[in-house]
Parts: structure tokens; C-alpha cells; sequence
């Protein structure tokens, strides 16, 4: 797990700009040296703009596979789920993000906790570096890397407060059904099963509990995306969409 976040971010307006600009005709090498190359996303230096489509947009949105950014594309028009959808991409690139939305963020919600800080989350840090999980960063780039977790998961949404403030409030269990549509398909992609799509624990990074994750499951039922049946224990879902531009285009 890496620092990265500390300057990176949630990068929503760039990430649509990204999706628009890229041409199905090229492929992927190509589109990302001509977005690179000539800095079509307008940022303020070349070297940010390397930083941002090379190491930040390319692992988020490329190097699963092009479906991801023709569906994104689609998604534009519904900016809920397009959020939901960048916020998985983003917090799978980043293993940082993950891991602190769906552990002590998701495990403060549960305690009662509403509000969250940067000490909190440098407190988290801390025990990271004990356990040797991340490396020893500087007290400064520690605390960079804390509000650049409090401030990312404010941008997707999981948190609330001015931009200016320490302190936070996390945002209840809650995701767009054209979110959900999208991170469940995206599951079924990387390969797990009707029970493990139900349990992931990226479901935690919403806050979603079983049973708000099974209303969710039966509107997609009901919008004929899927065929969903649970009976006790057992579990079963098959799609009826066969890409995730497919889920883009019914859910936009």
C-alpha cells in the first residue's frame, strides 16, 4: 500500500473529461500517449498531467480492460452512478482507500461513530506502519496521506464537511442502483460466485448490510438484469447481460 492518494484523489472531473476524449478507433497505448503527450486534460504542468493519466486514470480505468471506459461513458448521464463506479475502480487501485473505507471507517459507522478527523485516520496509519503494512512515512507525509483520505472519500461521497474542515461526518449506508448494478457486475467479472458477490467485503465501503444488499439484488431482478433467488442458504444469480456496457446502458 502506497502514499499515492495523498495527491491523487478521487479525480471525478478529470475521469469524465478522460472517458470522452478517448477514442474507440486507437488503442489503448495510443489513446493514453495522445492524452498524456498533449495534456488533454488541461492540467497545470506536464508532469502532473503524466501523473494523473499514466498513474492515477490508467490503473483505475484501463488496465482492466477497455469495456471500462466505454461504460463509464455511458454513465456520464447518471452521476450517481457514475460516482459509485469510480469510487470501486479507484479504492480497487488504490489498496490504501480500500482497506481504510471498508476497516475502520466501516467499523467506526458500526460502533456509533459519526464523525472522523485526520487524527483518526493518522491514529490508523500508526498501526500500519506497526504491523508493518506500509512503510515508515515522514509525521508529514503521514498526515498528507490522511487528509488525502478524508478528502478522496468526501469527493466520492462516503463523507460530509467543508473542504476546508478537520473534522467529517460519515455519510450513512447508501449507493445508487445504477452503482450498485455496476460493482455487482464487476464482481461477477472477476470471477466470484452468487454467494461471494452477496458477502463481498466491498459492500462495506457503502456500508451495506445484508439485507439492504438483497433489496438491492431484487431491483436488479426486477429491471431484468439479472435472475435472482434465495432460499435459506442457498443463493443464486445469473446474469442476463453479458457486458458491462450492457449494465452501463440499462442503468444510465
Amino acid at each position: 500500500m502506497s502514499s499515492n492518494i495523498s495527491k491523487r484523489g478521487a479525480l471525478l472531473d478529470d475521469t469524465r473529461q478522460f472517458v470522452s476524449l478517448w477514442d474507440d478507433t486507437l488503442s489503448s497505448a495510443a489513446n493514453l500517449s495522445l492524452i498524456n503527450e498533449q495534456n488533454l486534460l488541461g492540467l497545470p504542468s506536464q508532469s502532473r498531467a503524466s501523473d494523473v493519466t499514466m498513474y492515477a486514470l490508467r490503473p483505475r480505468f484501463v488496465d482492466p480492460g477497455e469495456d471500462l471506459v466505454r461504460a463509464l461513458r455511458i454513465l456520464c448521464g447518471n452521476p450517481a452512478a457514475f460516482s459509485d463506479a469510480c469510487y470501486y475502480e479507484a479504492s480497487r487501485a488504490d489498496q490504501l482507500l480500500g482497506a481504510f473505507a471498508e476497516g475502520p471507517l466501516a467499523g467506526w459507522y458500526d460502533e456509533g461513530r459519526l464523525g472522523v478527523n485526520a487524527d483518526l485516520a493518522e491514529q490508523w496509519l500508526t498501526e500500519l506502519e506497526m504491523a508493518e503494512s506500509v512503510p515508515a512515512w515522514s509525521p508529514s507525509l503521514k498526515r498528507r496521506v490522511a487528509q488525502g483520505l478524508l478528502a478522496t472519500l468526501r469527493d466520492f461521497g462516503r463523507l460530509e464537511g467543508a473542504t476546508k474542515s478537520p473534522n467529517k461526518e460519515i455519510t450513512g449506508p447508501s449507493i445508487s442502483d445504477g452503482g450498485f448494478a455496476y460493482v455487482a457486475y464487476r464482481l461477477h467479472q472477476g470471477g466470484e460466485s452468487s454467494r461471494g458477490l452477496l458477502t463481498a467485503p466491498v459492500w462495506k465501503r457503502w456500508l451495506l448490510d445484508g439485507p439492504r444488499i438483497d433489496q438491492h439484488m431484487h431491483r436488479l431482478a426486477a429491471e431484468g438484469l439479472v435472475y435472482y433467488d434465495r432460499a435459506g442458504s442457498s443463493f443464486r444469480i445469473d446474469w442476463r447481460v453479458e457486458s458491462l456496457v450492457e449494465v452501463a446502458r440499462a442503468v444510465a
